[in-house]
């Protein structure tokens, strides 16, 4: 018969280095900087790519250090409205300024009123004949659960697409910068709200924070679209009765 004894077992010491009465492996517990993490990621690891993964990604790694922290650490609600925060700033664009449309001098009657008739001619030649809104297309897919009814999509991101792009370089008299970069960033708004949608299926969470402020966006072009030609009224500026102007916007010359 063989007999197996346990190894003896002695205590360690409690080593306190700085001599303030609080071991040194606590102190190592007690860490206020947060986690650094050094060396290059495994050839396996794949970046977040998505807003929902890179936010998953930084919401765990903040209750993780804030775990680490202990009585130094974040509170939970303090945590969740931190990344309420990232989220909200998911879903702001980054808005075109002067510096990125093409701006002339020539303010003259002749070339407001062109500048009207070309505003009107890129809505009307890029609007998508679509009978679904987008809102009514994601509903669909949602209840569905088919991503292949997010393709209807597609057609709305081309016409947006191509309203901004023929809108940015369009030559703009410096009296209307204003109100064309408003129309601008109103059309770049509403893309990046539809291109969300599109995505619903791999990326919910920027998809529903772009649903939520859709509606503000709408809102903002029709009446970024109004001022524009508000304030082309208001300078005297008229269109002949056949105008491609009439058949986008309704206006009271007499206002």
């Amino acid at each position: 018969m063989h007999f197996f004894f346990a190894p003896e077992r002695r205590a360690l010491p409690e080593l306190d280095q700085n001599g303030d009465g609080v071991p040194d492996w606590q102190e190592a517990l007690q860490i206020t900087e947060p986690l650094a993490i050094t060396g290059e990621p495994g050839a396996d690891y794949v970046p977040p790519e998505t807003v929902t993964e890179q936010f998953a990604l930084d919401f765990f790694q903040d209750i993780v250090r804030s775990e680490n922290y202990g009585a130094f650490g974040t509170a939970p609600d303090e945590l969740v409205a931190n990344a309420a925060d990232t989220l909200a700033q998911e879903a702001t664009d980054t808005l075109f300024t002067p510096a990125d449309i093409v701006i002339t001098t020539n303010n003259s009657p002749e070339a407001l009123a062109a500048y009207g008739e070309a505003i009107a001619s890129i809505v009307v030649s890029y609007s998508e004949d679509g009978t679904q809104s987008e809102t009514d297309i994601l509903v669909q897919a949602l209840r569905s659960q088919n991503g292949d009814d997010l393709k209807k999509l597609d057609a709305k991101i081309d016409a947006y697409s191509q309203y901004v792009d023929t809108t940015k370089n369009l030559s703009v008299p410096s009296s209307m910068v204003q109100e064309h970069l408003a129309l601008l960033n109103s059309y770049q708004a509403i893309l990046s709200d539809i291109t969300a949608m599109r995505n619903a299926f791999s990326d919910p969470m920027l998809a529903l924070l772009r649903l939520k402020r859709y509606q503000d966006d709408a809102t903002g072009l029709l009446v970024s679209l109004n001022g524009l030609y508000a304030t082309l009224v208001t300078q005297g500026i008229t269109w002949n009765a056949n105008s491609v102007v009439y058949s986008v916007i309704s206006i009271n010359e007499n206002n």
